[in-house]
């Protein structure tokens, strides 16, 4: 009997993972903005709702809860991310075995990806590097409300955060990110555009 409760629970879990996989990874990818961050929170989150599983109640939508995971995951990642940086000693003298003294932190790497080139196809260059101008809250705020569909409620559940911050926050996203693009807009044809 348990045996066979269990197996349905797999198999529960295997269709709402299958139907939201690639919601999850898109979410992951425009929080990371890189593809081999995306895949690792994608990766981790569901692995994480699979060890879990039993307390989800179905209370309410799966991809709520497993977008939940993810911005937590992505959060922790930054985190972990922002206190590693490379150290070295220009002062240290050399060593005669050739062998240097020098420690090395891992650093994100924050260069673009060929899939935020493709991105950059789609979305013209003006409104790109007018989303690139927000805060990180803010194009998330954007891109789970605008592109994902999220409702503000589902948004506040995520972030726990009250609805009417949520409202607040992103109408106040929506307002500078329209303020950007109509300054960069704005400039005349050839004018370089330092800083997008």
């Amino acid at each position: 009997m348990a045996q066979s409760l269990a197996i349905g629970t797999d198999s529960r879990f295997n269709d709402l993972m299958q139907g939201s996989y690639k919601k999850v990874f898109n979410l992951a990818y425009r929080l990371s903005g890189d593809r081999s961050d995306a895949e690792d929170l994608t990766q981790e989150a569901f692995y994480r709702a699979y060890r879990g599983f039993e307390a989800y109640e179905g209370d309410r939508p799966f991809e709520n809860w497993i977008f939940r995971i993810v911005t937590r995951l992505f959060l922790d990642l930054k985190r972990a991310r922002s206190r590693r940086v490379q150290a070295m000693s220009y002062d240290a003298p050399l060593r005669p075995d050739g062998r240097d003294d020098t420690v090395h932190f891992e650093t994100a790497d924050d260069r673009p990806g060929p899939e935020d080139e493709l991105m950059g196809g789609v979305l013209s260059e003006e409104l790109e590097a007018s989303l690139n101008k927000l805060t990180e809250e803010q194009r998330r705020l954007i891109w789970l409300a605008d592109v994902e569909g999220v409702s503000y409620n589902e948004i506040a559940e995520m972030l726990d955060a009250p609805v009417g911050t949520v409202r607040s926050r992103l109408h106040r996203a929506h307002k500078q990110l329209r303020s950007v693009f109509e300054s960069i807009k704005a400039k005349p044809a050839g004018t370089p555009c330092m800083g997008c």
